[in-house]
């Protein structure tokens, strides 16, 4: 089984598609770190986060209308920039055809992968608290963010089971990147789930840079946003799954 991983696609997935098509070839599933941006018409780009200059529709509503498709089905964690009101109504299952919105926080098999996820970037002020603060629709920003609760559910569904490929937005903490050569990056729950759960993979995006690092028995992908990486192993991953159950990165 051959699968690949899109870094932040930000509404252009034409061109996140071509770039899947090229680098990784025929694969059974598209994985999406977040930021995917699936805006299937205006009204629902303006529920995204973010200054109005950096909101567009994108060209996904041909896509929702089956005019385009992709490589293979895609199936999407969200991020802080996506259409949240949307989705948070919609819930889990297929956004448009071939697209599936994976939710908040859970686990799922996939094409023969068990994938744990977490959506969103951390929070001090919702991350942490039991019960955190209630989402306010005039301040869209908060829609991306996860909460204690999201995590908790993520770690009683995986609770004893193992773990192919975990999906998270935001980096794990501890890695040895460091942004413009100064500060560390990368978040300590997100960290938290690294090393509870195992995971043979571990995907995340939003910081627009490609980086890779082991982490005990896990390897971590971070990709770039599709439009900002300069060779196409910054952007898309290609993963392969072995018949004894190995998931590991190949060459595209």
């Amino acid at each position: 089984m051959r699968f690949a991983v899109i870094g932040d696609i930000h509404a252009d997935f034409t061109l996140a598609d071509a770039m899947i098509r090229r680098h990784a070839g025929p694969v059974d599933a598209v994985f999406s770190v977040g930021d995917a941006e699936p805006n299937r018409d205006e009204a629902e780009s303006l529920g995204v986060a973010g200054p109005a200059k950096y909101r567009k529709v994108g060209d996904f509503p041909r896509f929702a209308a089956g005019l385009q498709t992709m490589s293979a089905p895609l199936y999407f964690i969200g991020g802080n920039h996506e259409p949240w009101p949307a989705l948070d109504e919609h819930g889990p299952g297929e956004w448009a055809p071939g697209f599936h919105f994976l939710g908040r926080s859970g686990m799922a098999e996939i094409a023969g992968l068990r994938v744990a996820f977490l959506s969103g970037i951390y929070s001090r002020h919702f991350s942490e608290p039991a019960e955190p603060p209630a989402i306010t629709p005039e301040r869209l920003k908060e829609y991306g963010y996860f909460t204690r609760p999201h995590v908790d559910h993520l770690l009683r569904q995986t609770r004893g089971r193992r773990i192919d490929l975990l999906i998270t937005h935001d980096w794990p903490a501890g890695l040895a990147y460091r942004h413009h050569g100064k500060a560390a990056v990368g978040c300590d729950r997100i960290r938290m789930l690294t090393d509870a759960l195992n995971p043979q993979v571990h995907v995340c995006g939003h910081m627009h840079v490609p980086y890779r690092e082991r982490i005990g028995a896990t390897d971590v992908v971070c990709l770039s946003q599709v439009r900002h990486g300069t060779a196409p192993a910054d952007t898309v991953a290609v993963l392969e799954l072995t018949p004894d159950g190995v998931l590991r990165e190949a060459a595209g």
